[in-house]
């Protein structure tokens, strides 16, 4: 699998280079409302912990590359909040958050030849850690499994899909998108393989966008 991240990778950044002298530069925002979660289980051992999802608000910058046929790229950043909640012994739920400096680069196509158009992307995406709230990351159901800065991963990697619907009006346009994110690397990194803990560990995201893009530059 990253293997396939990497290609991709190396694909949008040779349409990058291909595009930018040649088409239609678009810049603009993206609010989101996400649902995280996280994939706790043991690739060995019947060792699950289930947990529910966590809903966030984010804000991205984005900027695109299209060609007269309506493909190009798109490159987001953002400051993401991932994680979930659980209840404690007290059955009181708590939120486990992890805030990321996300950044996709995408292959993105449109289709339609009206000013409502679908669109669709594809591509990876890297996660740097900026901060999370240890206090609630020290214990998983009882089992002595917690986020360690110094041990466990600051860094992640996945791949994010994307479609809606696109509106032009006045140059401009205005998108509605639904998205998934897939972390492939473990957010944990167990230091031993053991029936009671998980070793897998793995963020999944689903989020609803608006988009509002404004023309920069057009070479015709």
């Amino acid at each position: 699998m990253k293997k396939v991240i990497f290609v991709l990778f190396i694909i949008n950044l040779t349409l990058i280079n291909n595009l930018f002298s040649q088409n239609k530069f678009s810049f603009g925002f993206k609010s989101s409302y996400s649902s995280s979660n996280i994939n706790f289980y043991n690739n060995f051992f019947p060792q699950n912990i289930k947990t529910n999802s966590l809903n966030t608000f984010d804000y991205s910058f984005v900027a695109e590359i299209k060609n007269l046929k309506k493909t190009g790229i798109r490159i987001e950043i953002s400051k993401k909040t991932k994680g979930w909640t659980q209840s404690d012994n007290t059955n009181i739920f708590v939120n486990n958050e992890f805030t990321y400096l996300n950044i996709p680069i995408m292959m993105t196509t449109y289709f339609g030849n009206s000013n409502s158009k679908i669109n669709f992307s594809i591509g990876p995406y890297a996660d740097f850690l900026l901060e999370n709230n240890l206090i609630n990351n020290n214990n998983f159901s009882g089992l002595d499994f917690g986020f360690n800065e110094e041990r466990d991963n600051n860094f992640g990697y996945g791949i994010m899909v994307s479609t809606g619907l696109s509106f032009d009006f006045d140059k401009n346009s205005f998108q509605l998108l639904v998205s998934y994110n897939y972390n492939f690397d473990n957010l944990i990194d167990v230091e031993s393989k053991n029936s009671a803990i998980p070793d897998i560990s793995n963020f999944n995201t689903i989020s609803i966008s608006f988009v509002y893009l404004f023309n920069f530059l057009r070479s015709e």
